[in-house]
């Protein structure tokens, strides 16, 4: 973060200052985390579900914080020689603080959303760039009212482009984040049933994520997946020029998948000579890599270098990595599901060359009212496609069993102890296995019990 002035941050926050302080005093950071607050920084008080900011205020001065952001009724007895500014909501003063704090400098910005792949494609993006520019961008998974707005802090004049991924959950927070951040580039990556527990249906959900479209500013680039049925629907969102992904004929980009391994895939993509490779088990993600190809053209890296970069990318931590243990071989989708995600994933797997194939397939969470269709659903599926053996883990996911007709196929299990002592006795060599669920089951786990199996 470059230096700001206070005065600057009263003026962003519209708050009302208190304790011993000078307008022209230099901000050199600002925290949320009082155990890593730095002398000079600003300490922001947040509450949240298991904490409150405000409890920590005094730890914070002790570590040499320079002040900090409170909300209107804290009263703390002793400032000692620090200063504290009270305002309505410090959430939004965080926002309202990044969002200013942007506007300092001419930066390229680039918000993603969609229903799956964002953090991907965000880091495929941050890749290829980097290979000339100097790129900020969103870590992991921080894209929501926090993690965006700390993202925007941490500017500073040697950077060139900003790659931020926007998460939601509700109506009108995508809206939020983008007028935050701002952006000239709009990338939709897709439209699925990811959070639909929080929306009416599907066309609600793409509403939401347009959002980032009529929150572009300057060139207003929307860059759309041209197979998602909710494209035309996008499209009419879109402020100035439209650049169209897919695999079907009329996209700008449109891509074939060639060669279909264990755990890479090629491709090549109309009108461009070059083949493409990606680590990936899953030719789905295909989709990140093209909107890596789009962004890498637009800012003059060369398709060598393109190509390069995307052969050498390698899947992140529970979205698509496989490992080999003995011999046995693990997808790890451990990160999240959703209907959507998790049907593609079944299909692909079941076309993958093993002795055995093996799913163990997690609840899928934030269904709502949902909840029992969609895994039913998933049941009904997978009469039609070839895996050997299914096993669910979580009181939602038993009702995968009922849409299935061959029940001997299936076995439900509640208790993580109990899988893995079916997963010890039964796997065997050559066996091929799919772990997915949503991030509040921790799949992961069975990944650790597999290795000491």
């Amino acid at each position: 973060m470059e230096p700001i002035y206070l005065k600057d941050v009263i003026r962003w926050s519209k708050g009302i200052i208190e304790g011993k302080y000078r307008d022209d005093f230099l901000i050199k950071g600002i925290s949320i985390d009082s155990r890593r607050i730095k002398p000079k920084e600003l300490f922001i008080a947040l509450k949240g579900e298991k904490f409150d900011g405000h409890d920590f205020v005094k730890k914070s001065f002790e570590k040499d914080a320079c002040g900090a952001i409170v909300r209107k009724n804290f009263i703390l007895p002793d400032l000692n020689n620090k200063f504290i500014i009270k305002v309505e909501d410090t959430l939004n003063t965080l926002g309202d603080i990044a969002r200013n704090y942007r506007k300092m400098f001419k930066i390229k910005v680039i918000g993603i959303t969609g229903s799956d792949g964002k953090t991907t494609t965000k880091e495929i993006i941050k890749k290829i760039l980097s290979s000339k520019y100097y790129v900020i961008g969103t870590e992991g998974n921080l894209n929501n009212e926090i993690g965006l707005p700390l993202t925007l802090l941490n500017i500073n004049k040697k950077h060139n482009i900003c790659v931020c991924e926007m998460g939601m959950n509700k109506k009108g927070e995508i809206e939020y984040l983008s007028k935050i951040l701002s952006p000239s580039i709009g990338i939709i990556t897709n439209i699925g049933y990811a959070h639909i527990g929080f929306f009416k249906n599907l066309k609600e959900i793409a509403e939401s994520k347009s959002e980032l479209l009529k929150n572009l500013t300057g060139e207003k680039l929307a860059i759309l997946n041209y197979d998602s049925p909710f494209f035309l629907f996008l499209k009419k969102y879109a402020l100035s020029k439209v650049i169209t992904f897919g695999l079907k004929n009329g996209a700008d980009f449109q891509g074939v998948i060639e060669e279909i391994e264990n755990d890479k895939f090629s491709f090549s993509i109309k009108g461009i000579k070059e083949k493409f490779y990606m680590n990936f088990w899953n030719p789905s993600w295909f989709y990140s890599g093209v909107i890596g190809i789009i962004l890498g053209k637009k800012f003059g890296i060369s398709l060598k270098e393109t190509k390069n970069i995307l052969e050498s990318f390698k899947p992140l931590k529970g979205r698509g990595k496989v490992y080999k243990f003995k011999d046995i071989e693990i997808i790890d989708e451990t990160y999240n599901s959703n209907p959507f995600s998790l049907k593609n994933s079944l299909y692909y797997f079941s076309q993958k060359n093993a002795k055995r194939k093996i799913a163990i397939i997690g609840d899928m969470a934030e269904l709502g009212k949902y909840c029992f269709y969609y895994h039913f659903k998933i049941g009904k599926f997978l009469n039609d496609i070839p895996i050997d053996i299914i096993l669910t883990f979580g009181e939602k996911s038993k009702s995968i069993s009922y849409g299935m007709k061959d029940k001997k196929r299936i076995k439900n299990f509640f208790e993580i102890s109990q899988l893995h002592k079916f997963l010890k006795k039964n796997l065997q060599k050559g066996d091929l296995i799919l772990i997915k669920g949503s991030r509040i089951m921790g799949m992961e786990r069975i990944i650790d019990l597999i290795k000491e199996t």
